[in-house]
């Protein structure tokens, strides 16, 4: 189970394009975050465990980048962005990225997150604490 609001948020929004994106979000209650690890002030990795479970939602395609969502706070300057993983068909890890190359140490608790590919739904989720 994920314990993050902030990182269920970010996957629920990535998770919501595409075909891939749609079939991928059927692992989520599968995945734990398990591993935060931030850069020297650019992002952070998102790394994932899985239960055994997992496997019958595998995706036929191995390796699958899917991106799109953009996060604003008042922790970040110019905001950053996310990137989802796939590895074999299932849920690696997830990159968060910061525009100008500041990004906190901590999760965020106060932050905006959008969809911006193109032709998405904008889908937008709010969460200030």
């Amino acid at each position: 189970m994920i314990k993050s609001k902030y990182i269920s948020d970010v996957l629920e929004l990535l998770l919501d394009g595409d075909d891939n994106g749609k079939a991928a979000k059927s692992q989520i209650p599968f995945l734990s975050d398990i591993n935060c690890e931030y850069t020297n002030g650019g992002g952070v990795f998102i790394s994932f465990s899985h239960s055994a479970e997992i496997v019958a939602y595998r995706l036929a395609q191995d390796n699958i980048v899917l991106n799109g969502v953009t996060i604003n706070s008042p922790e970040l300057e110019i905001g950053a962005d996310a990137t989802v993983f796939l590895t074999n068909g299932i849920i690696d890890y997830l990159e968060i990225w910061s525009f100008d190359g500041n990004y906190p140490n901590h999760e965020l608790t106060n932050y905006t997150l959008k969809q911006a590919w193109k032709d998405s739904l904008g889908r937008v989720i709010n969460e200030n604490k």
